[in-house]
């Protein structure tokens, strides 16, 4: 009876242990213990099931979630000896391989490898630029508004149902208002880039500035031997044409590697701008046109160079210049209760804008040990200074037409300001072989600079308003901690991460002081669950900080005209937001479910005195939100040749005031459709196309009610000379339908809006690519691979 029980017992252990799942991993490195990336690694087990991976930068590999019984595993790598090994896993194990370099090794190869149009990550999505028809002759701030989640409306980026998002450069914080953020993001081509990652809960190892999360646009850097570059030109019809022109130059030889590029733009755009303030006695119906031109030099270099086998060292430089002006008409039209003409206000006006930027970086990337372990120094300055000039007249008629006798005035609006950001970053990375931990610091330093004049014209000369004269001198520093862990317990992945940031800001204006220091912990939690190779199941969590941009704190009033006025707020206060995320993916389809609560909240509100007619615009902290969003995202190949990446989210937001003024709250439901598609149409894929199109239905945004828009756009591109030339033609907003039409209700009295910003364009795009296109393996080196990546 016992050897029974026992037998009985040896077979339910034995099939337990055939069930179990079991992890493979391990490193593989040449003959001199060097790692080598891009292995090709194949296991084959039980029912001949079959699974491949590759080694990464640092020559690891993992296969998880393996049944127990014989395998087999290959390891092959272009110019190297194949190893098979066979063997029995019962339980998690390590397999550390030397590849012998194949004494009949090829010169080079040339490689052709596309990667999908969209990456879903732990903690973030790629959009993969080099995939997108419609990237081709665009800039960043229009291939934004290609992004799956992305909006870009007004120049001013944001998230489906979320609101605007900080935007990052090479994993670098741009400190920029919207306004100048949207300029500098004009000035860089999309040919440069080549990936841009939309992170909705960012880990502890990013700045917590930012309530709706980050986007990370990652630059082209030069990973072929020689000489390798392009040039590029496009043509845009919008109202009218602008035009562009560009390149790009890279070298890469042993230990060095160098690279540059050049871009212009010059052109003209024609935003069309119309609010009605209905006041108790009278409508005001405000139609701005205006016409901007625009011409926009930047370029950049940069070199990296390999002086030891464990130790990188980088330089970059990047510039640009944007010179602006505009011709504007802003007509004022009064009516009376009955609707009857009133009387009229015209204004002529217009601006001129010169603006430069300048951004250095240099780093230090130290190899600590064979396993990956790594120090990684980064030192950033960024430069912005801007001098504005703005002219307009008033002058007022009667509803005859007649002008009002003395109501014609001219005036003046100047601002000169500067920006100096520093950061000085360290990150060190320690892989382990049950855990990773990673930690580091953070110092920047911003000081921004701004002189603000307002004059009237007395007898054609210009005299100063000493009593709308401005000088802004603001000061912030922030020092920052952080500790990241993650560990894999079989199908679990664990990421818990804590940041800590101390900043102090002093600004003064107008004999006005404010000084404030706080210190804040920012928590973020990753939990991962992969019951198997197609399902995973996520939940993350994260708390932020949304920094006032320094322009809003800046109390001096900037006139549009006699009765509008657009102020800062010296007393704004940050505002906070907790998210959490769930999320499943099954294959091609992923569907999450997010909450986040913002407190502290601010916007800008326009404030309307009926008694005198005028709208002050100023930021207050006032706004207590909560945000609930369904998003699903499906990615699949409908037939042969065609792609779809479609998105449809569903989202309820409700916001409370704390400010008499405005509402007390406001509450509803809003949803987002949108659909990406691509065509290959021959079997060389040397004739390409997309078709993209959005729907953004009725929502509310704060204390604001948004209307419905939506958006088609349409690309076709065509491959010449070996691929080396495309040729691409896009139109987007076909419809004229990406219009943002709004209302809000102030002081009980109504607000709408109605603004288009001239974004159906057709551009006609030209790009010739030269040089080496060929990749030579035996040149990659481990120590600095991971910079490489970083743009690829």
């Amino acid at each position: 009876m016992l050897n029974k029980i026992l037998a009985l017992i040896f077979i339910i252990f034995i099939s337990l242990t055939l069930k179990a799942q079991i992890n493979l991993s391990g490193r593989v490195a040449d003959q001199e213990y060097k790692a080598l990336p891009f292995v090709t690694v194949k296991i084959s087990g039980p029912q001949n099931r079959v699974n491949y991976t590759q080694t990464d930068s640092l020559g690891f590999y993992t296969f998880k979630n393996l049944q127990t019984g014989k395998h087999s595993v290959v390891f092959s790598a272009l110019n190297f000896k194949a190893i098979n090994q066979l063997f029995t896993l019962i339980k998690d194990t390590i397999i550390n391989v030397q590849l012998m370099r194949n004494p009949n090794t090829l010169v080079d190869i040339q490689i052709n490898a596309k990667k999908a149009l969209i990456e879903k990550k732990i903690d973030r999505t790629v959009f993969n630029v080099e995939n997108s028809i419609s990237a081709i002759g665009t800039d960043a701030l229009e291939l934004l508004s290609k992004v799956p989640s992305v909006r870009v409306l007004n120049d001013k980026v944001s998230l489906v149902g979320k609101g605007e998002v900080n935007v990052m450069i090479n994993d670098k914080l741009v400190p920029l208002s919207a306004d100048e953020l949207a300029n500098y993001l004009k000035s860089i081509p999309s040919g440069t880039i080549a990936k841009i990652e939309v992170i909705t809960n960012p880990p502890a190892k990013y700045d917590a500035q930012g309530n709706n999360g980050l986007i990370n646009i990652v630059l082209k850097k030069a990973t072929a031997e020689g000489f390798k570059g392009s040039v590029n030109t496009a043509l845009t019809q919008a109202n009218y044409i602008t035009a562009s022109a560009g390149g790009n130059l890279n070298y890469r030889r042993n230990k060095i590697t160098l690279s540059s590029n050049f871009n212009i733009r010059k052109g003209s755009l024609v935003p069309f701008e119309q609010s009605d303030v209905f006041y108790p006695a009278q409508t005001w119906n405000i139609v701005n046109k205006d016409r901007n031109f625009r011409t926009v030099p930047s370029g950049q270099i940069g070199i990296d160079y390999q002086a030891t086998k464990k130790t990188v060292l980088g330089l970059s430089y990047n510039g640009g210049v944007t010179s602006f002006h505009s011709e504007e008409n802003i007509k004022t039209t009064v009516y009376n209760p009955t609707n009857g003409l009133d009387s009229i206000l015209n204004s002529d006006a217009n601006a001129k804008i010169m603006s430069h930027y300048h951004s250095a970086n240099v780093y230090l990337k130290q190899t600590l040990d064979s396993t990956g372990k790594q120090l990684t120094i980064n030192g950033d300055w960024f430069k912005y200074s801007d001098d504005k000039n703005r002219f307009f007249n008033n002058t007022s008629y009667f509803q005859n037409g007649e002008i009002i006798p003395h109501s014609f005035a001219e005036y003046l609006s100047t601002s000169k300001q500067n920006i100096d950001f520093f950061t000085l970053k360290t990150d060190v990375d320690l892989p382990y072989k049950t855990f990773k931990l990673s930690f580091g610091t953070k110092l920047s330093f911003i000081n921004n600079q701004s002189d603000l004049a307002f004059y009237k014209a007395r007898n054609a000369v210009y005299e100063l308003d000493p009593g709308q004269t401005n000088l802004f001198n603001y000061q912030e520093n922030t020092q920052a901690l952080y500790v990241n862990f993650s560990k894999t317990i079989k199908q679990w992945d664990f990421q818990v991460g804590l940041r800590g940031e101390y900043t102090q800001i002093d600004g003064l204006s107008v004999n006005e002081q404010n000084r404030n220091e706080y210190f804040r912990l920012f928590p973020t939690l990753f939990i991962i669950y992969r019951a198997n190779d197609k399902s995973t199941f996520s939940v993350n969590y994260g708390r932020r900080i949304n920094r006032p941009a320094y322009r809003k704190l800046n109390p001096f009033r900037w006139y549009s005209n006699q009765y509008a006025y657009a102020e800062g707020n010296p007393f704004l206060q940050p505002s906070y937001n907790d998210n959490i995320e769930l999320s499943y993916t099954y294959n091609i389809y992923t569907t999450s479910l997010s909450f986040s609560k913002t407190t502290n909240g601010f916007n800008d509100v326009n404030f309307i005195d009926a008694a005198t007619n005028t709208q002050a615009a100023q930021p207050v902290n006032f706004i207590t939100g909560y945000h609930y969003q369904l998003s699903n995202v499906i990615n699949f190949n409908i037939a042969k040749g065609w792609e779809t990446i479609n998105q449809f989210d569903v989202f309820y937001n409700a916001s409370n005031s704390s400010i008499a003024q405005t509402l007390g709250s406001l509450n509803g439901f809003g949803a987002y459709f949108s659909t990406l598609n691509q065509f290959v149409f021959n079997p060389s894929k040397t004739i390409l196309g997309e078709v993209s199109f959005w729907y953004q239905f009725p929502t509310v945004d704060g204390l604001n009610k948004n209307k419905k828009q939506y958006n088609l756009d349409l690309g076709i591109k065509t491959l010449f000379l070996h691929k080396k030339i495309q040729l691409a033609i896009t139109a987007s907003d076909i419809l004229k339908t990406n219009r943002y039409r709004s209302s809000s209700l102030v002081n009980n009295i109504r607000q709408e809006y109605n603004n288009y910003y001239d974004s159906r364009q057709l551009r006609i795009t030209f790009r010739y690519n030269f040089g080496n296109e060929k990749i030579k393996q035996q040149d990659r080196k481990p120590g600095n691979e991971e910079e490489r990546k970083r743009s690829n």
